[in-house]
């Protein structure tokens, strides 16, 4: 039940050895039934912002990270939901390497009744097609109980990310970052920048995936409407608004966060006059997204793991799928802070706004920017 029937699997293979030359050893050896894989790592969450993603030593010199898929509770938009998460953390860990470096990713399937696989998003997969993650396509879904061994070369530079490939498993919150840094002794990049943050962006229902899968591939079709809600790294508000009293409804209600619910937003903590990148990937499901930072133009810089000739926007637009990098230039005064603000583009204005922060230091947290926040074009 873990893929196709067994004939086409061994037809498959004969195949790729034929024309690649590819051993059967090389692509069988990955595929291991072993006892469960513990965590390697702690959820991390604390005020406003959590900290980075923390492995081991030997993970991080080795490139060789331990993730378990398990389903949890979570409450992304501040109502209760079951997520798809990795190592007990929403959305799963940072994966940080450099250009040429080999990693490897224990996976292990912690669901009880159903498949998974890992795309690494943006990852050319040079010789190694079997670890592309595409579930009867490029290898079998990880059955229940079982752990694969995804082991490739990250080739370029750049901002990439992974995510599920099996059913609706990226929409039930299975992704990550994988970043990857310019190799020691190689060229450095062709633009400077004093710091930089990661930005994950997803659309967000309360339905279930099996709700939303059944219903996207019924006959007739049955649209399963709006995102609910526009997640930043994991994060948003539903039912209340970080700029409520911008708001020309009354119906908007002010959040009241403490700053340490698993849906308090991030909040981008910067220096004046220095230069910030902002690494952007688009993971959401339907919604294609525009992304703005008040008071401050963007120069784009990367597209997709590919340097391009910089050129500056106001605002910027993410597909699925899509991955940025962007410059900004903290030159705005510092006394204030300023919204970030991520909008569903070209659908009806139901889905209410991802809003986060650029926080100037030492200006409090809880200053309100004193302007409303951009609004995506329609």
């Amino acid at each position: 039940m873990g893929c196709i029937c067994k004939r086409s699997t061994r037809m498959w293979i004969s195949w790729v050895v034929k024309i690649c030359g590819f051993s059967r050893i090389d692509l069988l050896r990955n595929r291991q039934k072993t006892h469960r894989v513990s965590c390697g790592w702690p959820s991390l969450g604390s005020g406003y912002c959590r900290s980075g993603d923390r492995w081991s030593k030997d993970e991080w010199k080795n490139k060789a990270f331990k993730m378990g898929c398990e389903y949890m509770f979570w409450s992304p938009d501040c109502k209760e939901s079951v997520v798809m998460g990795i190592n007990g953390q929403f959305p799963g860990p940072t994966i940080r390497a450099k250009a040429g470096d080999t990693i490897s990713v224990l996976l292990t399937n912690k669901l009880h009744t159903e498949g998974v696989v890992i795309h690494w998003h943006g990852i050319r997969q040079v010789g190694t097609p079997w670890a592309d993650g595409t579930a009867s396509i490029s290898h079998c879904a990880i059955n229940p109980g079982e752990t694969f061994d995804y082991r490739f070369v990250v080739d370029k530079p750049g901002t990439y990310f992974y995510h599920g490939h099996f059913g609706m498993q990226r929409s039930a919150g299975l992704y990550g970052s994988l970043i990857v840094d310019v190799a020691d002794g190689d060229q450095r990049e062709p633009f400077h920048y004093d710091g930089e943050f990661n930005m994950l962006l997803s659309d967000w229902w309360h339905q279930s995936v099996h709700h939303q899968e059944v219903g996207l591939s019924s006959k007739p079709f049955r649209w399963i409407g709006e995102p609910r809600t526009v997640l930043i790294n994991g994060r948003g508000q539903f039912n209340c608004s970080l700029a409520a009293h911008f708001s020309n409804t009354t119906s908007t209600n002010q959040c009241n966060l403490r700053g340490n619910e698993q849906c308090a937003p991030q909040i981008l903590r910067v220096l004046p006059n220095k230069t910030y990148r902002l690494r952007i990937a688009g993971t959401t499901a339907l919604a294609y997204l525009n992304l703005a930072v008040g008071g401050h133009k963007m120069v784009v810089v990367e597209a997709d793991g590919n340097y391009v000739q910089p050129f500056q926007v106001e605002d910027i637009d993410i597909y699925p799928g899509e991955s940025y990098s962007v410059l900004i230039r903290t030159n705005q005064e510092a006394s204030k802070n300023y919204w970030i603000s991520i909008g569903v583009r070209g659908r009806r204005p139901q889905t209410p706004q991802a809003l986060t922060l650029l926080n100037f230091a030492p200006t409090s947290t809880s200053k309100i920017p004193l302007s409303p926040p951009h609004v995506a074009p329609a």
